[in-house]
């Protein structure tokens, strides 16, 4: 777990290159570095043998390919929000609420699907133990998220001092 510094600094480094295009240089190895450590930590923490090793990184390959597609989706999300965020009007606000709880959704399948695809191939505690990981690192990144973007009610507070 001696990694989970260093996940954490690319993931807080993520918000500062949302804006960026996904061919961007940067974010590219950003999220590299990301998948690389992350891949480490699991590793790390999964303490697999050789046996679980080979059915846990097949499915965990998967996992991490349709996680990562619901990421993008919510970094885009987040740009949408804070390129709009002075202005935000109703239509815009529930267009990225929706989207964003459907992405949360999503998200939330995808960890029950490879729970159950790892209860399967590897038992329950050892898929506990991926999915409690998971959470941890998801939850680390939404609370990174909220640090970044403005409330709607700071908006709001700041919408009025301004009128």
């Amino acid at each position: 777990m001696k990694h989970i510094p260093i996940l954490l600094a690319a993931i807080m480094l993520l918000p500062v290159f949302a804006k960026a295009q996904s061919d961007d240089p940067e974010l590219e190895y950003i999220k590299k570095t990301y998948s690389k450590e992350k891949k480490t930590i699991v590793d790390e923490y999964m303490a697999l043998d050789v046996q679980q090793g080979a059915k846990f990184w097949k499915i965990y390959g998967e996992y991490e390919a349709k996680r990562e597609k619901l990421a993008v989706q919510r970094v885009n999300l987040v740009d949408e929000y804070v390129e709009k965020a002075d202005g935000i009007s109703a239509t815009s606000a529930d267009k990225i609420a929706t989207a964003a709880l459907t992405n949360t959704i999503n998200l939330d399948r995808l960890n029950l699907e490879t729970y159950n695809k790892l209860k399967a191939a590897l038992g329950a505690i050892k898929a506990a133990k991926f999915i409690q990981l998971e959470t941890y690192l998801q939850t680390a990144w939404r609370v990174v998220v909220q640090d970044y973007i403005p409330l709607i009610s700071e908006l709001d507070k700041t919408a009025t001092k301004n009128q």
